[in-house]
């Protein structure tokens, strides 16, 4: 399995926002294209400005598909065109398990 960490940092004050313009227009958008959502989180101390999720797919190929069908739903980008003023940097990182890891 390959496991994308996605982290979005957001302006200060605007997490409340962000998560309820994405719980109640994005979500359903981005987890009908990327299918596997594992984990959204939303930090309780240190820099509480910023989210994280983390989704699974099969493979590159596998993500490099879902990611081109979510960009290219016209939903998908006016979603983009409420929350993402609201974004002011994101880090993506790619991982894969270790041979011990319970998520392989």
């Amino acid at each position: 399995m390959l496991i994308e960490q996605r982290t979005y940092q957001l302006k200060p004050g605007s997490l409340h926002e962000f998560l309820r313009i994405y719980e109640g227009e994005g979500l359903k958008l981005q987890s009908e294209a990327l299918g596997n959502l594992i984990a959204y989180f939303k930090p309780e101390t240190g820099d509480v400005n910023r989210v994280i999720h983390i989704w699974g797919f099969d493979s590159y190929e596998d993500r490099a598909e879902r990611r081109a069908a979510l960009s290219s739903n016209l939903k998908w980008r006016e979603f983009l065109s409420k929350a993402g003023h609201l974004v002011t940097a994101q880090h993506v990182e790619l991982l894969t398990g270790a041979s011990f890891s319970p998520i392989q």
